[in-house]
Parts: structure tokens; sequence; C-alpha cells
């Protein structure tokens, strides 16, 4: 049997996930550890999600000298924005942020 593809949607199907983005929205270009004080969670809880989150091509990493930022990668949010601003799923991750 094949591997199974992971899709946005089932990535986005965890509530950490969401908050993953929406925290990145509002503070681009974050590091790892900026990213696990701001959700207050572990980095090691917090690299599997951020794995599964590049796998579907949600967030990009760039590389600035020794320093990993973090971005929500836009072309892809943005063809996906409309279908969960209908649910409300990542406004009301935002508003917890």
């Amino acid at each position: 049997m094949p591997p199974k593809v992971l899709t946005i949607r089932e990535a986005l199907k965890h509530p950490l996930r969401r908050k993953i983005i929406a925290y990145l929205l509002e503070n681009p270009g974050s590091s790892v550890r900026q990213l696990s004080r701001g959700l207050g969670i572990s980095v090691g809880s917090l690299s599997g999600h951020l794995v599964i989150l590049e796998r579907v091509g949600l967030i990009l990493e760039q590389r600035r000298s020794k320093r990993l930022e973090l971005f929500v990668n836009s072309e892809v949010f943005l063809t996906i924005k409309e279908e969960f601003k209908g649910a409300g799923n990542l406004e009301s991750s935002v508003a917890e942020v």
C-alpha cells in the first residue's frame, strides 16, 4: 500500500496547527523558539506539527545566518483561506492567539 499523502485540510484539522498558522500570520519570520514561547508549548511538541505543515506546503523556512525563520506560504494560504473563513476555523484561532 502506498504511503498516505496528507492534505492541507487534514493538516489543519488539528487545533494546534491552526494556532501555529495564526501565530505566524501575526508574527511572520518567528523562530521556532519564539513560536514555542508564543504558543506556550515545548519545542519538541512543536517540531512534529511544523514538519506536517511544511510537508503540505503551508509554512516555509528561511535561514538567515544561524537563525531559522518561519513564514506562512501565502500562495497556498490564499487558496484555502476562503474555505476556512466560512467555517471560522482560522479566524477563531487568530482571535485566540
